[in-house]
């Protein structure tokens, strides 16, 4: 999935304006669904992928 909302800019770590902060890979839902998170900020959008497994920290 490929979103315009960005969680780096809802916490106040966008890479444009803040490009030192360390961002999440990983999302943890509250099922146990591991969702991989990656940005795109030349196009101020972030795409969400689900992954195989259920086990990562």
């Amino acid at each position: 999935m490929t979103c315009r909302y960005c969680i780096l800019n809802e916490m106040g770590h966008c890479r444009k304006t803040n490009p030192i902060k360390k961002e999440p890979q990983y999302l943890r839902l509250k099922n146990g669904t591991l969702m991989r998170i990656v940005f795109d900020c030349e196009r101020c959008e972030m795409r969400i992928y689900q992954t195989d497994s259920t086990s990562r920290n």
